[in-house]
């Protein structure tokens, strides 16, 4: 029988060649010593897996090195509205301090690349402008974006091209799979004027947090968008007339950019009505007919409910009967079907592996965010507190969330216990999986063990932590000295706040504050509110000290700083 794939002993002189790598491949595949397909600013690999993709520097002046507002000629578009503010905004677009600032303050969801040389987000600063669109086959701002758009709204569209993923989504999508969705919804906007808007008023939220002046530009499309929604509602369409008149996927697409902008800005009273416009979507819909896009669109909604439940939100996206189609996975399997022999895969073994490995991670830490609701509506601001039955019932509640939490325990991925543990290592897997993975397994376990403390504080306030409870803070304090070493100066994943402020609520030893608070403000660079974070357990442990009692975190942020805000 014909032997393929393979070489016998008896056959040394025929060995299977290998595709030889490629000399003008990325230098981060030639590290890996992988074939680089070479496209550029973000090869194949890099996207896939969010590596930093790093290119030798071309011929051509880099736009980094040039001076701050040079325009390059295939950036300014010759529609007849070249004017000064225009093309200062284009400037801004194009700089390479741009890009950089908006990693650094918007990246507070990225864990799979904090603290890492290699696993972070790719830049555009250390490319040459003039091949970016390049990596955007079929998405460049000429092909799905309007040149009758005014110039200053094309600056903005083509900043959200070419825009990392975005912090609240970044633990369920890699960069490739970003990229995709990403010309999908500039694609919807070419016919949704309301999402069009919506993105505008995203990006350049964006670049206001940069200092760049665009809070005019912000308000202005994010009141269109509003005038555009409100004009909807008051119309009083039936389901079947929404769908005609918007599609269903445009107004999931405009509420989940409405919605994380109000997050973001704090407008908690506009955050959660736009929150309930999605979900009455959601509701009134076919759930068997729901396309995969808008399948995606509902799970990045409900990490945004899962967020703001704690400022106060109904959590409707949380319960249990809608969690088996919102808790969203993307797929593992190799695209495009079975490979024949010979056929080269357009992914390495390594890419599928992390595809496979992680996503069971990714579900275990989608339900552990159901859990945020359920605990938060235990809370005196979400129902009535202190008589007997009020007490009874919300112990009853309690009761039934530490069994749920139990059998999610039970049911965790089999291998966040090697994770955690630190024994993911060669020869079972390459550095670069081993590094990832387990950074995220131990931030999403750590997460799982506040939602106990949580529990506790909330439903359980005035008793002395129970043994489980306790077990919960010894394993984020174990957790959180794997991730970083107490003597660096790496930062943790930021996706350990949360876990970081629970802790740290119940802990007496002032070394220990002192180390969660150093932490903490490490994130100010990535995390806006790290800083106001901080100064609020502070304030909380200094009121449990004195009183010797438990104190809401939600009533000690509006008590000292009149509002209250999501911890991502």
């Amino acid at each position: 029988m014909q032997q393929t794939g393979s070489q016998t002993p008896q056959q040394p002189t025929s060995p299977v060649k290998r595709p030889a790598r490629s000399k003008n491949g990325c230098m981060t595949c030639r590290r890996r010593k992988v074939r680089c397909n070479e496209i550029r600013p973000i090869c194949g690999h890099c996207s896939r897996l969010n590596l930093e993709c790093r290119w030798r520097p071309s011929n051509s002046t880099l736009l980094a090195n040039s001076p701050r507002g040079t325009l390059p000629t295939n950036r300014v578009r010759s529609d007849g509205n070249n004017n000064p503010r225009t093309l200062e905004i284009s400037a801004q677009l194009s700089t390479s301090s741009a890009q950089e600032s908006f990693d650094d303050v918007f990246n507070y969801a990225s864990f799979m690349w904090d603290g890492s040389e290699i696993w972070k987000p790719p830049t555009w600063g250390n490319q040459d402008v003039s091949v970016i669109d390049q990596a955007l086959p079929n998405a460049t701002m000429d092909n799905v974006i309007s040149s009758s758009i005014p110039s200053g709204d094309r600056a903005l569209l083509d900043y959200f091209v070419q825009s990392v993923v975005p912090p609240i989504i970044a633990q369920v999508e890699t960069q490739g799979k970003w990229a995709s969705m990403r010309q999908t919804l500039i694609s919807m906007s070419r016919s949704s004027s309301i999402l069009r808007h919506a993105i505008l008023t995203f990006s350049s939220l964006l670049l206001s947090r940069q200092g760049e002046g665009l809070a005019d530009t912000t308000q202005k499309h994010y009141a269109k968008t509003v005038a555009e929604l409100t004009r909807y509602d008051e119309a009083g369409h039936t389901p079947q007339q929404r769908d005609e008149a918007h599609s269903r996927a445009s107004m999931l697409a405009t509420l989940f950019f409405l919605s994380y902008t109000d997050l973001l800005e704090g407008r908690n009273e506009l955050l959660h009505a736009n929150l309930k416009r999605a979900f009455d979507i959601y509701q009134s819909s076919d759930k068997a007919h729901f396309r995969a896009v808008e399948v995606r669109l509902l799970s990045w909604i409900r990490m945004i409910d899962a967020r703001a439940v704690s400022a106060g939100g109904e959590g409707l996206f949380l319960s249990e009967i809608d969690e088996k189609l919102l808790t969203y996975a993307s797929p593992g399997s190799l695209e495009g079907g079975e490979l024949g022999v010979g056929d080269q895969p357009e992914t390495d073994i390594e890419e599928v592996l992390f595809d496979i490995l992680y996503q069971p991670g990714i579900v275990f830490f989608q339900k552990v965010q159901s859990f945020s609701g359920r605990i938060a509506h235990l809370d005196p601001f979400h129902r009535r507190r202190g008589t007997v039955e009020d007490e009874t019932e919300v112990m009853s509640i309690a009761a039934e969330i530490s069994k749920d939490l139990r059998q999610l325990y039970e049911a965790r991925p089999p291998l966040m216990d090697y994770a955690a543990a630190g024994l993911l290592v060669a020869p079972h897997v390459s550095s670069n999986l081993a590094l990832t993975i387990s950074r995220a397994f131990r931030t999403f376990l750590s997460n799982y063990h506040a939602s106990k403390i949580h529990l506790h504080r909330v439903a359980y306030k005035s008793l002395p932590l129970t043994k489980e409870t306790i077990e919960s803070i010894d394993t984020i304090r174990n957790l959180a000295n794997l991730l970083v070493d107490r003597d660096s100066q790496d930062m943790l994943p930021v996706n350990m706040l949360w876990p970081l402020l629970m802790w740290g609520s119940e802990e007496k030893d002032g070394d220990e504050r002192a180390w969660i608070k150093s932490q903490i403000l490490r994130m100010e660079k990535v995390a806006t509110n790290a800083r106001i974070t901080s100064q609020v357990l502070e304030e909380v442990q200094k009121r449990q000290d004195t009183l010797n009692a438990r104190q809401d975190i939600r009533e000690v942020m509006e008590h000292v700083f009149n509002s209250c805000w999501a911890i991502v």
